[in-house]
């Protein structure tokens, strides 16, 4: 956990300001910020478009008497999404962009699932007590 939170905080930035750096190097300074600010606006717009679908999905399952499970899940990614599509660079883009697409939001909620599965201990309070 610890070296995880050390690549977020201390090596993402810096990767992103290589990539920022290299990028103005090849294409020009202009072009690249107007590349971020682009995707911005683009990411922010495909989050609103998939975030509105994902509302009228939620009602529908109510409305049907279901729980609206994927729903809530593709909601809670879309919300982990529109940070690192917000935040200017190319690398947290890919990673927002790619969170984007429903078929990687479906797998990184299975994992996410199985992780949250395996963590779970149940425990019978009629043999052992709780510690």
């Amino acid at each position: 956990m610890l070296f995880a939170l050390i690549a977020l905080f201390i090596i993402g930035p810096i990767a992103e300001i290589y990539v920022l750096l290299a990028a103005g190097d090849a294409f020009g300074i202009i072009p690249v910020i107007a590349a971020c600010i682009f995707t911005a606006f683009l990411g922010g717009f495909i989050i609103r478009l998939q975030g509105l679908a994902a509302l009228n999905s939620a009602r529908g399952d109510l409305q049907t008497g279901r729980l609206p499970i994927d729903s809530a899940v593709d909601g809670a990614l879309l919300i982990v999404a529109a940070p690192f599509l917000m935040t200017p660079g190319f690398i947290t883009d890919a990673i927002g962009f790619s969170l984007l697409v429903p078929p990687v939001r479906r797998a990184l909620a299975r994992y996410a699932l199985t992780r949250i599965r395996a963590r779970i201990v149940v425990r019978d309070s009629r043999r052992e007590p709780y510690p």
